[in-house]
């Protein structure tokens, strides 16, 4: 654990999203302390036409013709239960400034959710991580 689901308007480089997952996994290490080899982070990229800012479909927006909102992204970071509220702080902060860095999308937009889970209900290796003395 960390578990990262990274919600995407569709469009950017293979090369932006590359960086944009190992800086995502930097900063994880970074803020939280987390084993680099325990950061998984998915990448999930989604049309236009799947994604409403506002009550605005991003889809319709573009057809309008005007200037293109980022739509998000949005992260929810699945964590294990325990991180202070200063390595969550952290966390959120540096999340969005390599969205910022590498996508160039402002603060504004990027949400980013902690959701802590219990160490009985998240399971590694066919057990739980409170099993494995996590």
């Amino acid at each position: 654990m960390p578990n990262l689901n990274v919600y995407l308007v569709e469009g950017y480089s293979e090369a932006q999203k590359e960086t944009l997952l190992v800086r995502m996994t930097d900063a994880v290490v970074d803020s939280i302390a987390a084993p680099k080899a325990s950061v998984r982070i998915f990448l999930i990229e989604l049309p236009r036409a799947h994604i409403c800012a506002g009550g605005v479909v991003l889809a319709a927006e573009a057809r309008a013709g005007g200037p293109l909102s980022p739509g998000g992204p949005t992260i929810h970071a699945f964590l294990i239960s325990g991180r202070t509220d200063a390595q969550k702080e952290a966390l959120i902060g540096a999340l969005t400034g390599v969205v910022d860095e590498v996508l160039a999308i402002p603060p504004a937009p990027v949400r980013v959710m902690i959701f802590d889970v219990a160490n009985t209900d998240f399971g590694m290796q066919g057990v739980t991580a409170k099993s494995l003395g996590r």
